[in-house]
């Protein structure tokens, strides 16, 4: 199996991912993740309690990957330091 390189150019169904997670942490977005669970706190009426509880169960699952993410996070970033060590030398 030939491995990827930083040179080749990306799939479509990698980017259609890349995209896709984007649209759910974009910042400045009403329509991110962050945006759409205010703005159904705001207007709780709009969901019965059987969506409440299954938008609760789903945070649930989030909160269990924060660690997880957490160590992503700072591998990359001692990766980045590393990379950046290595062409200052």
């Amino acid at each position: 199996m030939k491995e990827k390189t930083e040179d080749q150019i990306i799939s479509q169904v990698d980017l259609d991912n890349l995209l896709h997670i984007n649209e759910l942490i974009e910042r400045d977005e009403n329509d991110s993740l962050v945006c759409e669970l205010k703005q159904a706190i705001l207007d709780s009426g709009k969901l019965e309690l059987l969506q409440w509880e299954a938008l609760r169960d789903h945070l649930r699952e989030i909160e269990e990957l924060i660690p997880h993410i957490d160590l992503i996070i700072k591998l990359k970033k001692e990766r980045k330091v590393g990379v950046n060590l290595k062409r200052a030398s």
